[in-house]
């Protein structure tokens, strides 16, 4: 289904006016309000969509992507809004917005809603895109933009639509050193471990260094009230540059494609228990990565 054949040319504003966000919001939401045959509280949706934006922390970074799921709305209503400059709807944002791409969901639509926006996300991933759209001048050609891009609303949601690209990873030989900076500088509790030409070989928890350095027989104790002792830590701060990954890691709990779809991949991680599946291409490069939360964020709260 192309992405074109839901979309509205009357839901569709070149001549967005607003210094801010809720002013910006209001405006284009005033103007879908003369087109669409729906009851339309202006003024509870826009502090709807500011509610839901501030409470996830969403950053945005160029295209800023508000909507609001309701029993009010009885369709998807996807309303497009061109800025005449950029303007910095929060202090999260990685770069101003210049483009606002708005959605009304009923509770009957949230799967096309989700596929949309994947299909949206895809599009402006791609160099220029966005500044395409920004620069249109009229309805019309926002939508001959969109058409002869052939962007496409695909009949699942998968892998690729859900992940994170994949920027944190160790080499095999990398030291526990480097794992453990990895481990602290962001919230990953697995990493992927890569070979030197960036294949999937293993993955390395933080609970993997941990174990290792604690001596076997206190894990057959029953009473663990009266251990006191630093060694362990001593240990890993002594050793962790003399040790490297590769002794460490062990082999991926799940791994997936770009195309395996969202319920496969969510059906494998909960009989597995697996919170952190990998995504590889044919040839077992790195891809991504997928984590329950990201499940949540994106699917259950996108």
């Amino acid at each position: 289904m192309k992405l074109v054949s839901i979309l509205n040319e009357e839901l569709i504003f070149t001549n967005v006016s607003g210094v801010s966000r809720s002013g910006i919001y209001a405006d284009m939401l005033k103007k879908a309000k003369e087109v669409l045959d729906i009851p339309l509280d202006v003024d509870n949706t826009v502090s709807g969509m500011i509610e839901r934006e501030d409470t996830l922390q969403i950053p945005y970074d160029g295209c800023a992507l508000p909507h609001l799921r309701g029993s009010q709305f009885d369709d998807l209503y996807i309303i497009i809004g061109v800025l005449p400059k950029p303007i910095h709807f929060k202090e999260s944002d990685a770069a101003p917005c210049n483009l606002v791409i708005m959605s009304l969901i009923s509770p009957e639509t949230s799967d096309l809603y989700l596929k949309s926006l994947a299909a949206l996300l895809r599009y402006l991933a791609r160099p220029g895109t966005r500044e395409a759209l920004s620069g249109a001048k009229s309805a019309p050609e926002v939508l001959s933009i969109l058409r002869e891009s052939n962007v496409t609303v695909r009949s699942n949601l998968v892998a690729e639509d859900v992940m994170v690209s994949g920027e944190s990873f160790l080499h095999e030989e990398d030291t526990l050193s480097a794992a453990l900076d990895l481990f602290s500088s962001g919230d990953n509790n697995t990493i992927p471990v890569l070979d030197s030409n960036d294949r999937l070989v293993g993955e390395i928890t933080a609970m993997d260094i941990l174990k290792s350095f604690i001596p076997e027989y206190i894990f057959r104790m029953d009473n663990l009230d009266f251990l006191t002792s630093f060694e362990p830590f001593n240990r890993i701060f002594q050793e962790e540059n003399q040790h490297v990954v590769r002794d460490y890691m062990h082999n991926p709990m799940l791994t997936v494609h770009p195309e395996t779809p969202l319920i496969q991949f969510t059906v494998r991680m909960v009989k597995k228990g697996v919170r952190t599946c990998f995504v590889v291409d044919a040839s077992r490069k790195y891809v991504g990565e997928i984590m329950v939360k990201h499940i949540v964020k994106k699917v259950l709260r996108g």
